[in-house]
């Protein structure tokens, strides 16, 4: 009987990871329905690095302008809270877009964070989106905490943990984003904002500019709760202040 050799036992591995991988993309990109449903709970280490953004393709094209605001806050010396400046992170990352022929992975993250922020957010029940918008500025609590209160009640274990994962992945954007622009203030909480804005309707488009722009709908805005401050390794703090010094 011939012998197994270590590279075919390599090779075996490597296609049944790929084809594990392909099935949950495939799952995960279904519209929901009860399968994609009872495959959610399998398929979440996709999210929030691996997930697949379709926004390009019927029925939902993109239609609106979508962007993520950082915010932070700290002590100032006479003891009083203050706050930063919003920071616009998507105008910063677009500025990689506009001026490369091909852009790189890091002017889409916002992007990939936005509309999934705000289904796992919508997931949620009504108590435990007061708890999300509720947390104190003067003291926001640890993640531990935070997740303990979410589920007060009987919440859903997986909605809970699928929401803080997208909720400490754009935390720690948010506190390297606003290390890279403060890096002498002591940021004590984190938050971030998600505006869309719908793009002017077609009709309106053969007018002026400013009829354009007087057509075009208001913005809607979302403000998350504060979050403790969650900074990324130090290379990724690295790599965040370079982008900033090079695309703000």
């Amino acid at each position: 009987m011939p012998r197994v050799s270590i590279r075919a036992i390599f090779i075996a591995v490597v296609v049944a990871i790929a084809a594990v991988q392909l099935v949950a993309v495939t799952l995960a990109a279904l519209p929901p329905n009860r399968y994609s449903d009872a495959a959610a709970p399998r398929t979440a280490y996709l999210d929030p690095y691996f997930a697949q953004n379709w926004r390009l393709f019927a029925p939902a094209p993109v239609s609106q302008d979508r962007e993520m605001l950082f915010q932070g806050s700290y002590v100032a010396d006479d003891g009083t809270l203050r706050r930063t400046p919003w920071v616009d992170w998507t105008a910063v990352e677009l500025d990689l877009i506009h001026h490369r022929l091909v852009g790189g992975r890091a002017g889409y993250v916002t992007n990939k964070l936005y509309g999934p922020l705000g289904q796992r957010y919508r997931g949620l029940g009504v108590a435990q989106r007061a708890v999300a918008d509720g947390t104190d500025e003067a003291k926001p609590p640890s993640w531990s905490a935070f997740e303990a209160k979410l589920l007060e009640g009987g919440a859903s274990r997986f909605r809970v943990g699928s929401y803080l994962l997208y909720e400490r992945a754009t935390a720690r954007l948010a506190t390297d984003v606003l290390a890279s622009r403060w890096p002498d203030i002591d940021v004590t909480a984190v938050r971030y904002r998600v505006r869309s804005w719908p793009v002017t309707p077609y009709a309106a488009r053969s007018g002026s500019e400013a009829e354009r722009e007087a057509a075009r709908p208001d913005p809607t805005l979302r403000d998350s709760g504060w979050r403790v401050p969650t900074p990324g390794s130090a290379r990724e703090q690295r790599a965040v202040a370079s982008f900033d010094r090079r695309h703000r």
